[in-house]
């Protein structure tokens, strides 16, 4: 065991695991309780290596950030609602859950974007009454988001 304790790359690789988690346990405990940070972008000049070029809407893989593109009120709370369900997800299964997962459906089990569970579910509450909350990073204000 002493052999293990001072090896330089066994000490290396249980400290970079002991930061994800730590990191991914953080973020977690923030985005149960939490409100989604917002901002408002024009995301049709994101990267196509981004996988969101001219989307709607994401959030972001790792932190706890929802990305929309501006546009009608009634669009904006709808697209908003859609990415809340994901900021949800990814908040209960923790974010590197949540990636992991979303990639072996996308990758594993080749499951077609509009197929994907992660896809149904935040499509199925699209128009549903939510009342929530998010962090408007424009004007730095907790703002209500209702129906």
């Amino acid at each position: 065991m002493d052999a293990l304790y001072h090896n330089p790359i066994v000490t290396a690789i249980l400290t970079i695991v002991a930061l994800v988690v730590i990191a991914n346990s953080g973020l977690q405990i923030y985005m149960l309780n939490g409100p989604p940070i917002l901002i408002v972008k024009d995301l049709t000049n994101v990267p196509v290596s981004h996988g969101f070029s001219g989307s709607a809407g994401y959030v972001d893989p790792i932190l706890p950030i929802i990305y929309l593109n501006p546009t009608d009120a009634p669009t904006t709370r709808r697209v908003l609602r859609h990415e809340y369900q994901h900021y949800m997800q990814k908040a209960i299964l923790s974010p590197l859950v949540f990636n992991v997962a979303y990639w072996f459906e996308d990758v594993v089990l080749n499951v077609d974007y509009s197929q994907s569970w992660f896809e149904k579910d935040a499509n199925r509450v699209d128009h549903d009454d939510l009342v929530f909350k998010v962090f408007d990073w424009q004007t730095k204000k907790i703002m209500e988001v209702k129906p």
